[in-house]
């Protein structure tokens, strides 16, 4: 079967009115853009979110700030539409991009096939698929990442039409400052490699010295968006003494060597089953089966529209899965995103009609091929519409909650903040601390241990009490021993019976339990068992074998709903007539943290909680207002201490006289 290049003597977008694609991928980017704009999570978020939004507009340069090109491009934006609040304005710079993407996509695609509703199907699919929707509304890489990998593909696309060495430099620069924003750019090494040789009329010109000094010559400039990072090792009052030794700290601060060597290829076998199964359920959230069924048809299709294409997307996409599906890290949904960008892409390829050109007339829009298109793209919309409330972050606040409550009473003035906690809050913490509570001082345990004694002494002098989080009081007890008095100001998560006493009977409520991670304190399955037991009358135990769980019902009335199961469901349920649906959007273990939570519990389209590893609770009220608690997990309430000062012991001693007089 000949090639459609060979057949034509031209490429088959040759056909495409150039201004068609044009005008969808701007109606789809803007499509796309407008919905992550309705569920932009307002504020800071925990994690690497959280670690971007406190570092984009702050003067101090980081080594392990690794992404110059995100930061160089995110920092103005911000600064132009919204320095007051850097979290949301990071958030809205992904937006931005994932937009970008998807219009980028939806022209490749129409051009590519030179139909318009192939690349709108293209388009639509990816910019409403889940994860990429999760990671457009916050500040992350990906939604850039993707959008530089749509404009290689373009640049390739316009350098196959005419192999002139202005595109191909064009190519070359889009690919190498692309690792300015993430490394993962060198999964499309082989398959551009190949595409070039397979696509130049004379291949053996692409290894000329002039070519290769152009390719090492870009390739050097965009290794200099790494400069700065490398000053900071090299001028680092802790750099080492031997230029060697600092070359390889900044190589391994940039690359994050010293924990990447341990994931790339990490997964054990004992794992590689599982992980199989996470990557097609994880296809399968995006797509669903008919758009995974798409993609399959699309795969065939490319090769008969363009055999360089089909071998390049191919390669593309089984080199970018592989990777994730042997990636050992907690957030593999997010390193398969270039897989969903590339599923996206086939599944737009295959509605584009055996007959190659499809003039719009009224006759053509009900021919069969053009109302395949229209249905595809329908569905498309349909997949939006079903997503829209899982993804919606809107009115997430959560973090910032959480961070309100550590950081309460503590002011630079008045008190310290010793904190140890697990990184994804501390980096909330840190961008509290830097924009929202100017005046919280705070600093992390492991940067004062050795010498803990005398900063208390040096806090309690100047008058100033020293406030502990949970942990980093429990180790300041184990290295120190009781050298300090230690009060207890804040009260841990309060028992799961307890909360459960405090839903009004009658109430409606839903209860889940998602394994916690190893790493977390087990749950106390006696105080669950107990509180289930109040909630949902005659419902069974909780499962130490499963890793979903969930109860619905009226308080102190038999569960309408109860499932338990080890892998991720959808179930929908009535509830004193309102209809619910329980979604689990993770897969565990493997899943250590998503940002948008591990599940979610919706009543009609209002998202009523994020469903968290541990224990999730949430009852209405009368008037149907949602109250959510976290009884264990990474949201769930710890207790807090101080050493308090003088001026503080003596204000409390005279509080409580007054109290007992």
């Amino acid at each position: 079967m000949p090639d459609a290049h060979d057949r034509e003597g031209r490429p088959p977008a040759a056909h495409e009115d150039g201004i068609a694609p044009l005008i969808a991928a701007c109606l789809v980017a803007t499509l796309a853009f407008w919905a992550y704009t309705q569920t932009l999570l307002p504020g800071v978020d925990l994690g690497d979110t959280g670690g971007f939004q406190a570092s984009v507009l702050w003067p101090e340069p980081s080594a392990r700030r690794a992404y110059p090109l995100y930061f160089a491009l995110a920092k103005p934006f911000v600064q132009a539409f919204s320095a007051a609040n850097p979290a949301r304005g990071l958030n809205l710079f992904s937006a931005v991009w994932a937009g970008v993407a998807a219009g980028l996509l939806t022209f490749f695609v129409a051009r590519l096939t030179a139909f318009t509703l192939a690349g709108v199907v293209a388009g639509l699919l990816l910019a409403f698929s889940h994860t990429f929707w999760t990671q457009a509304i916050i500040a992350e890489v990906y939604s850039l990442h993707l959008t530089l990998m749509a404009a290689c593909l373009l640049s390739l696309y316009a350098w196959s039409l005419s192999p002139a060495r202005g595109r191909l430099a064009l190519f070359f620069a889009i690919y190498a400052f692309g690792f300015g924003n993430h490394l993962s750019m060198i999964l499309l090494f082989v398959p551009c490699t190949v595409f070039l040789f397979h696509t130049h009329p004379r291949p053996r010109e692409l290894l000329r010295p002039a070519t290769m000094a152009m390719a090492i010559g870009i390739a050097a400039a965009g290794a200099l968006q790494y400069a700065q990072n490398f000053m900071w090792v090299w001028s680092s009052i802790e750099a080492p003494a031997r230029w060697s030794d600092r070359v390889a700290a900044f190589w391994m601060d940039a690359t994050k060597s010293d924990w990447r060597a341990e994931m790339v290829l990490g997964v054990d076998r004992s794992q590689i089953v599982d992980r199989l199964a996470m990557v097609r359920w994880d296809a399968w959230q995006q797509f669903g089966w008919i758009g995974l069924a798409l993609a399959a048809i699309g795969a065939a299709r490319l090769w008969w529209i363009s055999r360089r294409w089909a071998v390049f997307v191919w390669l593309a996409y089984a080199t970018s899965t592989v990777f994730a599906w042997t990636y050992n890290v907690g957030d593999t949904h997010v390193f398969l995103l270039p897989s969903h960008f590339f599923t996206a892409l086939l599944a737009g390829v295959a509605v584009t009609p055996w007959r190659r050109r499809l003039v719009f007339t009224t006759r053509a829009v009900f021919s069969p091929a053009a109302l395949v298109a229209i249905a595809v793209v329908i569905y498309a919309g349909w997949r939006g519409w079903e997503t829209w409330p899982v993804v919606d972050r809107h009115t997430d606040r959560r973090a910032e909650t959480f961070v309100a409550r550590v950081t309460s009473d503590v002011d630079e003035k008045t008190a310290l903040l010793v904190s140890k906690m697990n990184w994804q809050l501390e980096n909330a913490v840190l961008y509290s601390s830097r924009y929202v509570q100017r005046g919280v001082a705070w600093v992390p345990l492991a940067d004062v241990l050795p010498h803990f004694s005398f900063l208390v002494d040096d806090n309690l002098a100047e008058d100033r009490d020293v406030v502990l989080t949970a942990q980093a009081a429990a180790d300041v007890r184990a290295t120190y021993g009781d050298a300090f008095a230690l009060v207890q100001d804040q009260p841990e998560a309060p028992s799961l019976t307890s909360l459960a006493r405090q839903v009004p009977r009658g109430a409606p409520y839903v209860i889940t339990w998602l394994a916690p991670p190893p790493d977390e304190a087990t749950i106390d399955t006696r105080d669950l068992d107990t509180a289930v037991g109040l909630l949902a009358k005659g419902s069974p135990a909780a499962r130490s074998d499963t890793g979903y769980e969930v109860w619905a019902g009226i308080a102190g009335e038999k569960p309408a709903f109860h499932r338990s199961s080890s892998r991720p469901f959808i179930d929908d349920f009535a509830i004193a007539g309102d209809r619910y649906t329980v979604r689990m959007d993770s897969w565990l273990p493997e899943d250590t943290f998503r940002r948008e939570g591990f599940g979610h519990i919706l009543r009609g389209r209002e998202h009523v909680m994020w469903i968290e590893r541990g224990i999730s609770l949430v009852w209405l009220s009368q008037s149907g207002t949602p109250s959510q608690v976290y009884a264990a997990g990474l949201y769930a309430p710890e207790a807090r201490f101080r050493i308090a000062a003088p001026s503080t012991r003596l204000a409390r001693t005279d509080a409580a006289r007054v109290q007992s007089q």
